[in-house]
């Protein structure tokens, strides 16, 4: 129904569409001419997936454009996966996990050849989160569409009690978490546990045991996928119920210990809120601004309130009065007296919501869900022993039982794959999961890893890697965590973290090397867990591999300097490029830590090693944390396109 030439974010041919009878659509990006070489690249979104327009609208996506026409000659593609947003959708078939989009993929070949005189002579395709876990479907399914697949930061293990967990340690602690961030911070103390409660240190210890990475506890905060199905799930689990009237439960055994964390509020709707006005600080703010999503009615203001709001966070939202009366949401994000809900739990939303509607607000479900954890180890269904990856689970266990009630195993144990995830392809696979992830973490990131071990051996060194990012979260630091965490400053994080985008360069360019000339791609990144869950990766370069460079930085010699206000401060940052996989091509300062500018030093020569010093002085008291951010590139100073970058900080206490 589209086919027009467009100028943004770079001159392409615009074609989107779809198939009758179904709900699949799909939008296809053809560069000029004389930029295509043969190729495809196909992008899967993540999440639920169910939209086809996330390409053009990407926050600072220009680089896939440059990347796809002017590195790799090749078209891209997208698709909704098959379905549109709604509850549930995303993962419920063949035709959502892969099929719609070896059809779109296959349906755009026509227009290639009708465009260019022939068809992509090879494809790729490459996506993040569910997108990621549904690009293992792919490339495991769709051998005559792919020849190479790039899967990001997908959940390829059990997360039933992990997200519990994480939803325990929300419960008891987030107050704390200021104080949890400074001590492991550059410079802090080392111990994020020194200023909380017994209840608190609870919390954080669940979570952490679970395995959420160490590296990503100042993401710690509300997410939104804890709580899509919860109110669904309430409805069917006996758990629900077993939680307050069954002896072996707390909510039963001892419950005085969790009235200060129920509330059961009755009041009424001040306004319904359109995504458009939450702006970017929220999740669907941001994917409506984005144009991810037409404008819907995603939140209401309430006439009377809790006392601490973001406590909202999971509640039950029912309303007793109005157009929506009996309609049932849960709140999956909650700040500045804001109640959002997502049209992954609901597809109506708030429409039909009015001011002056009744509506009750419990959290009684969410209290229960945040305990699931000890109900619901996930144990391996064979009896054997936990994978290391999962062993902090021990801690709920004596002699190898549980010491709680347990929920019937889901089957999925420890470590396993999605359903329909063989192992086994035919295509090159490069792997990419992240240390900093906090929605996807590492111990559940490696399943697919099991299973591609346990199918192919060693064999699969001709077709898989499976590289680790240091210091990148889930998504663009500066556009998604504002959504997700309760630091609103995207620049802040932009200090803090890298993006993933270089390393999926990288990834790509490697792909297409592999599988057309043969040139096999770095090694994969050497790593361990420990007993409690952490991902641990060597402190060297030539120990960790992968591609991306190993960083330092110390200030007056350490991680942490104090120095009085206009005293220089000595600042050496280090970059190591892993052997094998290009050079530093440059090193950047940002002294105050502030995410807004950073000063580019170019390395003069190709070097596997880039030594920077600089010095700085402070004009106002304060505690900073300087960073220092490298980027290596396979071609290294005459590199095209985006680097894989690092970075490392260092802690500055300036006085008057």
């Amino acid at each position: 129904d589209v086919d027009e030439w467009r100028d943004a974010p770079r001159r392409h041919r615009f074609v989107h569409g779809g198939f009758e009878g179904v709900e699949t659509r799909f939008s296809f990006y053809f560069p000029p001419e004389e930029l295509y070489s043969g190729r495809l690249v196909q992008y899967l979104e993540g999440g639920m997936g169910g939209h086809e327009h996330t390409l053009a609208a990407m926050m600072n996506g220009e680089w896939l454009f440059d990347l796809a026409f002017e590195e790799l000659g090749a078209y891209l593609v997208e698709s909704n996966q098959g379905h549109f947003p709604a509850p549930g959708h995303g993962f419920n078939d063949d035709v959502e996990n892969w099929g719609a989009s070896v059809e779109s993929a296959k349906f755009s070949w026509q227009i290639a050849e009708a465009m260019y005189g022939a068809q992509p002579h090879h494809g790729y395709v490459w996506g993040v989160s569910g997108g990621g876990g549904r690009t293992m479907s792919c490339i495991e399914n769709g051998p005559e569409v792919w020849a190479g697949a790039a899967p990001h930061m997908c959940y390829s293990g059990s997360n039933h009690s992990s997200w519990s967990a994480e939803g325990y340690w929300w419960l008891q602690a987030r107050h704390k978490l200021g104080d949890i961030v400074d001590a492991m911070a550059p410079g802090g103390s080392g111990d994020p546990f020194a200023t909380l409660t017994t209840a608190e240190r609870d919390g954080l210890v669940a979570v952490m045991r679970h395995g959420y990475p160490r590296a990503a506890l100042s993401q710690l905060w509300q997410f939104a996928p804890w709580v899509w199905g919860l109110l669904m799930q309430a409805e069917m689990s006996p758990y629900f119920d077993d939680f307050w009237n069954t002896p072996g439960y707390i909510g039963h055994d001892e419950p005085e210990r969790l009235q200060h964390l129920l509330f059961d509020l009755t009041t009424t709707v001040k306004e319904v809120v359109m995504a458009s006005q939450l702006g970017v600080a929220t999740l669907a703010g941001r994917l409506a601004s984005a144009g991810a999503v037409s404008d819907m009615s995603s939140a209401i203001r309430l006439t009377e309130n809790v006392d601490d709001v973001t406590r909202y966070f999971g509640a039950r939202i029912e309303f007793l009065s109005g157009k929506a009366k009996g309609r049932v949401l849960p709140c999956t994000q909650a700040e500045g007296g804001t109640l959002v809900t997502s049209i992954e739990s609901h597809a109506d939303l708030f429409d039909d919501v009015e001011p002056g509607d009744q509506v009750r607000v419990s959290n009684r479900e969410f209290v229960a869900w945040c305990h699931m954890y000890l109900h619901q180890l996930d144990l391996p269904a064979d009896g054997s022993e936990l994978d290391p990856e999962w062993n902090g689970l021990s801690a709920w266990m004596l002699d190898g039982k549980p010491i709680y009630p347990q929920l019937p195993s889901t089957g999925a144990g420890a470590g396993g794959g999605p359903k329909g995830h063989s192992g086994v392809f035919e295509g090159k696979v490069i792997h990419i999961n992240t240390t900093c992830d906090s929605m996807v973490w590492p111990n559940g990131a490696v399943g697919w890893t099991h299973k591609i071990v346990d199918r192919q051996g060693d064999s699969r060194h001709d077709r898989y890697r499976m590289w680790w990012i240091e210091n990148s979260p889930h998504g663009d630091p500066e556009m998604l965590l504002p959504a997700v965490t309760n630091q609103k400053d995207g620049k802040k994080w932009n200090a803090e973290l890298v993006s993933y985008y270089g390393a999926t360069s990288q990834a790509l360019r490697d792909l297409v090397r592999w599988a057309e000339e043969g040139i096999a791609p770095s090694p994969g990144t050497t790593y361990e867990f420990t007993g409690d869950g952490g991902v641990v990766l060597p402190q060297t370069a030539g120990e960790r591999g992968g591609v991306q460079p190993v960083v330092s930085l110390t200030a007056n010699g350490g991680a942490k300097a104090e120095v009085k206000v206009g005293e220089p401060v000595r600042l050496q940052g280090v970059a190591v490029q892993p052997p094998g996989s290009g050079f530093v091509a440059y090193g950047e300062w940002d002294f105050e830590g502030s995410g807004r500018g950073m000063e580019r030093v170019s390395a003069e020569t190709d070097s596997e090693t880039l030594t920077l010093d600089a010095t700085h002085s402070f004009t106002q008291p304060g505690t900073y944390f300087v960073t220092f951010r490298a980027g290596g590139h396979r071609d290294g100073l005459k590199g095209q396109g985006l680097a894989v970058e690092n970075l490392a900080r260092a802690r500055v206490v300036v006085t008057a």
